[in-house]
């Protein structure tokens, strides 16, 4: 049980943190009154308060009620337009981020209408008596109906159903459909509310354990009345509650392109210092534990990825004062799933900002979640919005895919995809933001197999792939062979959660090491041959590593797609990162933390944190093990607890030892080399020995992946006689020792 914490726990900063684009337009639009809202929400909290509303309600809210049969089967609705094929480039979807979006001037307040259906579990209201009241008949066999009172729907409006937290009611045990009509028209055929009972936050989460089942939203659009009727083949659920939503009005709109540039770095990036010859003073190991804030974030990923632009929360008016900031977490992105809002599809563009905050409203106010519960959510027009507020290049958890929220994210397409083929803008959309958001986090879009909490699935799913439903509809679905093969195209060069070691631009990893005699720092380059492996010609950096008391190969530090070396100075324990050039050479040294001295076993052990910047661990004298989150050349500002103490004489940074999706570290014991994992399945797995004999060798180096078969090997130095030697691993064993040639003796580190 290595890395109880795969994703550190954000501190009360960074839930109060506010993502770029959103900060500085939290003020109320001036004349828009408190009161109304003051109003809703004490009405609100008067539902929530209990038995006297929930027995005086019903009788007013439900204008039938009776027993009958279960559930009618509903019809299929027709298909929409046919959608063009999707070309290999993302053309549709650069072509609609190019035209400018009608967006609220600033906070723009929903208002949420709860109407109770059914009194809460306990309260002192018999069936008879709400049918006595409701004028409707008793009827002692079958099932039971509901039939709301028509409800006024004000602005662009949405509907939803939500009950009483922890009454489970499977998916085929309950229907729920509504009808709209005009101001004096007639009304609308019945429409079907999606419900499914996978849908929300795990249930063993904080914002799990107030989340109150219910339906999706329902966006009903621009009517003038809704109703709703509820069959179930028993009783109906306690507490139900007809949500009405009124997304407000914007005092004002403006033109915008999207705020959110992943290509761009956002907030006061500090810059880095740049190493001299000047001793550097003495400093204290990093204190306790204090997250950079949101605004630090620097939104750039590796340049083999496409750059999304995405609209930030501000640009569709969300209030931040309805989300709970304390809820906010982090963990890791595996995998990403694909959603649909199921509601109409008829919307124009200025009318998504209004379905956003429709369902953020929802989601916060009736269903108890702490905020939006997807990540992302395209319109059909191939705009990405900001959904789940945290940062949109971090693993924020959502809540949107039961049993899998912690390591992975979500885009939800708005619009009803059952009915409708999306388009080539919507699906292009998605093969862009997957594939930046999957190589941000070190995930192949192609791969057929990542580990998400307790199983197995491919890097892009659809909802209906993690449980039965039928989202993201029966179109949307089909397109989503597409999406993964656009994602992968996007991810041209793309390398994975691995730790890249190619530090001399060959196909193989290389070795970087200190010569003894000149204290100078070297990048050997090792070779596959005919009948297997040699070492090639040491490059002389050119650095001096007479002051330096370790040396790293860390990896893609600074995300540039090169890898680059980490350094300590011996005197003050101030850690330097260079830059690789990619051809052996490294640019200027640059301070990334200061008083890693005492700090033992410190190795770059690459991104365990999930937030798509390498990082390092190591053990502070007298202290447990911890992760130290890597931000490029920004200094390391923070550490977060990894294990308890960790006996060994060296940690060896290995990346992804045993396919579960999470870096793993092998730390040596003597002559044992012992594992201990990220996360393995079924949850943390604890450390355990592996079959390598480490008698004899006394230097161990961790490489990524000599052969290309996708496991990381190891490096092997015999004591006394300077001949190293390859071993290629698997997760489960090794293969013999393969010779790399003698003469290894000259050098006296090696990372």
């Amino acid at each position: 049980m290595f890395f109880p914490h795969r994703s550190p726990t954000p501190s009360r900063a960074d839930h109060d943190a506010v993502p770029a684009g959103v900060e500085g337009s939290q003020e109320t639009p001036a004349g828009r009154s408190r009161a109304a809202q003051r109003l809703v929400s004490t009405c609100q909290h008067l539902l929530v308060l209990g038995v006297i509303l929930a027995v005086l309600t019903p009788a007013a809210q439900i204008v039938s009620i009776d027993f009958g049969p279960a559930p009618e089967p509903d019809a299929s609705s027709g298909a929409g337009s046919a959608a063009p094929a999707v070309p290999a480039a993302l053309s549709a979807y650069a072509q609609a981020q190019t035209v400018a979006s009608v967006v609220p001037a600033s906070v723009v307040d929903p208002v949420v209408r709860e109407v109770s259906l059914t009194p809460p579990a306990g309260a002192r209201v018999s069936p008879r008596a709400m049918a006595s009241a409701a004028r409707a008949k008793v009827i002692r066999t079958g099932g039971q109906r509901l039939l709301s009172a028509p409800q006024e729907v004000t602005g662009y409006g949405a509907v939803g159903l939500t009950w009483q937290h922890g009454d489970v009611v499977p998916d085929d045990q309950i229907k729920v459909k509504a009808r709209t009509r005009s101001s004096g028209g007639a009304w609308s055929r019945w429409t079907t509310m999606a419900y499914h009972d996978e849908h929300g936050p795990d249930p063993a989460s904080a914002e799990g354990r107030r989340a109150r089942p219910g339906t999706d939203e329902l966006l009903v659009g621009r009517v003038g009345e809704v109703q709703v009727k509820v069959v179930t083949p028993a009783s109906a659920p306690p507490d139900l509650r007809l949500a009405v939503i009124d997304p407000g009005v914007p005092l004002a709109t403006k033109l915008e392109k999207p705020a959110l540039d992943t290509a761009k770095p956002t907030g006061a990036q500090a810059q880095p210092a740049v190493a001299t010859d000047v001793p550097d003073a003495p400093a204290d190991v990093p204190g306790a534990t204090q997250s950079t804030s949101a605004g630090d974030v620097r939104l750039a990923a590796a340049s083999y990825t496409p750059r999304p632009v995405i609209y930030s929360r501000a640009q569709w008016g969300a209030d931040e004062r309805l989300r709970d900031k304390s809820s906010l977490r982090y963990h890791e992105v595996h995998a990403g799933f694909v959603h649909h809002t199921v509601n109409a599809n008829n919307y124009q563009p200025a009318d998504v900002p209004a379905i956003l905050r429709g369902i953020y409203a929802y989601h916060t106010k009736s269903r108890g979640w702490s905020d939006v519960g997807y990540n992302f959510l395209v319109d059909k027009f191939g705009r990405i919005w900001e959904g789940r507020a945290g940062g949109i290049d971090r693993p924020v958890v959502g809540a949107h895919t039961l049993g899998y929220n912690d390591d992975s994210f979500a885009m939800s397409a708005i619009g009803n995809f059952d009915t409708a083929k999306p388009s080539a803008a919507l699906v292009q959309a998605y093969g862009a933001l997957f594939a930046w958001k999957l190589s941000l986090h070190g995930v192949s879009a192609a791969s057929t197999r990542q580990y998400v909490t307790t199983k197995y699935f491919q890097a892009i799913n659809g909802h209906r792939d993690a449980g039965s439903t039928a989202c993201p509809g029966r179109y949307l679905y089909a397109r989503i062979p597409d999406i993964r093969r656009l994602a992968a195209q996007a991810q041209v060069g793309f390398a994975g959660r691995q730790l890249e070691r190619n530090l001399a631009g060959t196909p193989q990893p290389d070795v970087l090491v200190r010569r003894k005699s000149d204290k100078r720092a070297y990048v050997v380059p090792l070779q596959k041959t005919a009948t297997g492996y040699s070492r090639g010609t040491p490059i002389n950096t050119g650095i001096d590593m007479s002051q330096q008391n370790l040396l790293l190969n860390a990896g893609d530090w600074n995300r540039d797609g090169k890898p680059d070396m980490i350094t300590r100075r011996s005197t003050t324990g101030v850690l330097y990162m260079r830059p690789g050039l990619g051809n052996g050479k490294f640019g200027p040294a640059v301070e990334i933390g200061r008083g890693f001295g005492p700090v033992k076993l410190l190795s770059a052990v690459g991104d365990v944190t999930g937030d798509g910047w390498p990082d390092l661990m190591g053990q502070p004298t007298g202290a447990g093990m911890r992760i130290y989150p890597g931000r490029g050349p920004a200094p390391i500002a923070t550490y977060y607890p990894a294990y308890g103490r960790v006996t060994g004489g060296n940690q060896i940074a290995v990346g992804l030892w045993d396919g579960d999706g999470a870096p793993d570290s092998l730390v040596r014991q003597g002559r044992k080399l012992v594992l201990y994992p990220g996360n393995g399945p079924g949850g943390m797995t604890g450390a355990r020995s592996l079959s390598l004999d480490l008698r004899g060798y006394d230097r161990v180096v961790g490489l990524s992946d000599m052969d290309l078969t996708g496991h990381p090997d190891l490096v092997l130095r015999k004591k006394g006689t300077g001949e190293a030697f390859l071993v290629p691993a698997t997760a489960t064993a090794f293969a013999a020792p393969v010779s790399l040639g003698k003469g290894w003796e000259v050098f006296d580190m090696m990372g």
